[in-house]
């Protein structure tokens, strides 16, 4: 008897069914190899997105405090661990600063925090150099920072500075000159606080970090927002254009803004730490959001969302100059008249004060409060004096358009 595979196919039927079997079984393992290989290279560039990311440690962390309140967590990321600031800034490989929102801001008071902060930072032909893509990356968020919120801002030697908001990347391709400009205002000569610059340097360490850093998260619904802010937008049906039969009456004229000429390079920033009988202290920039009578506490207020301040699409080259420009010659006018109470440094007494300052266009002083106390009254005191001893200021310039000028300097107590 004839084995069974040869009655199988011994008729034309089976011999064609046999034939499409296998012609199948090729079609499926051709597009299983092809699946498996598109598959690998997903997997391989995920693999080499997570390997890049690992390669980043984190150097240190520390928490933003001002008007009584905690407003971010900030976390410094380094593919080696580094505790010299000056090394840092030099490191020619990637580096990423993540903030984590912990209470609501206003567009106008968030821009104002790195504007201010970058001017006493860093010199005006750094600053100058760079003013154009600052702006961008400050303009790059459709509305303000709010809690739960992830920014992060990436340098990498190759593709310079980015920013990522939530999970989206908003903006990409500037200058590694632009990230250098916001690191300075963590680690540079005037952080927020001493201890704020040594958290994130890792030579000191904050319990409180880690807990923070777990409950912070963006909401699905912020996720969804600012992917929405760089989708591709809908279709439009092709329509046909109406032709105006009418001449307009008046041409409009485009010209480029105006941007103030360049005035001689300032001293660098004083120094930071206060020594016992000097008159230097260290400061930082944010803008203060309520101003109450001098000698009184400020307590936090969260800015609501969608406030009519978060429109910054008018904020220049110009305006970002004239306020880089005045910023420094304020504090500078402050150092001069500090002093450590005599008291305190019998005492040994140490600490960083906050003071929120409120100039209008004149230069006199209208405001000023303590948004964070040192723990010692004879500290408070002696950085309110300050102040008041340095007021009036110098008129503002034109270009800072805003009617208040509100600067928060952090001024720190430290006995060497």
């Amino acid at each position: 008897m004839a084995p069974y595979s040869s009655n199988h196919h011994s008729s034309p039927k089976n011999a064609a069914m046999y034939r499409c079997s296998k012609t199948s079984a090729q079609v499926y393992r051709r597009l299983s190899r092809n699946f498996l290989c598109s598959l690998a290279g997903v997997i391989s560039l995920l693999l080499l997105s997570f390997s890049a990311q690992a390669d980043l440690r984190l150097n240190g962390s520390s928490i933003y405090t001002d008007l009584g309140k905690d407003q971010f967590v900030a976390s410094l990321f380094l593919e080696t661990a580094q505790k010299e600031a000056h090394i840092i800034e030099t490191m020619k490989s990637e580096k990423r600063m993540e903030l984590r929102v912990l209470n609501n801001y206003s567009m106008r008071r968030w821009v104002n925090m790195w504007m201010q902060s970058i001017s006493i930072n860093n010199s005006r032909e750094t600053f100058s150099e760079s003013a154009q893509q600052l702006i961008a990356l400050m303009q790059a968020p459709k509305s303000a920072p709010q809690t739960g919120d992830i920014i992060e801002y990436i340098s990498t030697p190759k593709g310079g500075t980015s920013m990522i908001f939530n999970g989206t990347e908003l903006i990409s391709g500037l200058s590694t000159d632009v990230f250098d400009l916001l690191l300075r205002t963590w680690i540079g000569a005037i952080p927020p606080s001493t201890s704020f610059k040594e958290e994130l340097l890792g030579t000191q360490i904050n319990s409180r970090v880690q807990g923070l850093v777990s409950n912070t998260q963006p909401s699905d619904a912020r996720i969804a927002l600012v992917a929405s802010w760089v989708a591709p937008a809908p279709t439009i049906a092709e329509t046909e254009p109406t032709i105006s039969k009418t001449k307009p009456k008046n041409d409009i004229a485009i010209t480029k803004p105006t941007i103030p000429a360049v005035v001689p390079e300032e001293q660098a920033p004083a120094q930071v730490a206060l020594q016992a009988g000097s008159a230097a202290s260290n400061s930082s920039a944010d803008s203060a959001a309520k101003i109450a009578p001098t000698g009184e506490s400020a307590t936090a207020e969260e800015a609501p969302a969608n406030s009519e301040d978060d429109d910054i699409a008018d904020f220049n080259v110009a305006e970002a100059l004239a306020q880089r420009d005045y910023t420094p010659g304020v504090v500078q006018e402050i150092y001069k008249h500090i002093s450590y109470p005599s008291r305190a440094v019998t005492k040994k007494q140490e600490g960083t004060v906050r003071i929120a300052v409120t100039i209008d266009r004149h230069g006199e002083l209208v405001g000023l409060v303590t948004t964070q106390e040192s723990g010692y009254a004879s500290l408070d005191k002696a950085a309110l004096r300050a102040v008041e001893k340095a007021a009036p200021f110098d008129a503002r310039p034109e270009e800072m358009k805003t009617q208040l000028f509100e600067l928060s300097i952090p001024i720190t107590f430290r006995l060497q």
